[in-house]
């Protein structure tokens, strides 16, 4: 008679046969992003997407993109830790609106605001 297996052996064998689990750890860079960080950072930031081994983030100002980048070394460090592998290869800050946290948001044109349309 075979031995009963854990449900969460089972999923690893199959994520790993499918070859999702690269793909997984990708996903879990962007997702986990504010608990790599920190608030503080989280706050100014947002991981947008993995492409290629290359973590792309949104930063609200250029003075966060400056600052982030001085810290790329130890921010790809500790998002290759949090995800348990090198899914990782390359960390790029790109520039974008004032709440890069809130991006879901929908912005609403001036006359809207104005009540005019």
């Amino acid at each position: 008679m075979r031995r009963a297996e854990r449900i969460g052996g089972i999923l690893l064998k199959v994520i790993s046969d499918l070859g999702l689990a690269k793909k997984m750890s990708e996903q879990r860079a962007v997702t986990e992003w504010p608990d790599i960080v920190g608030p503080r950072v989280a706050e100014h930031s947002r991981a947008l997407r993995v492409t290629g081994g290359r973590l792309f983030v949104e930063v609200d100002s250029s003075v966060w993109s400056q600052e982030l980048s001085l810290m790329k070394r130890r921010i790809l460090r500790e998002v290759n830790k949090r995800v348990g592998r090198e899914a990782i290869e390359h960390v790029h800050f790109v520039l974008g609106g004032s709440t890069p946290h809130d991006a879901t948001t929908s912005h609403r044109g001036k006359d809207e605001e104005d009540g005019e349309g």
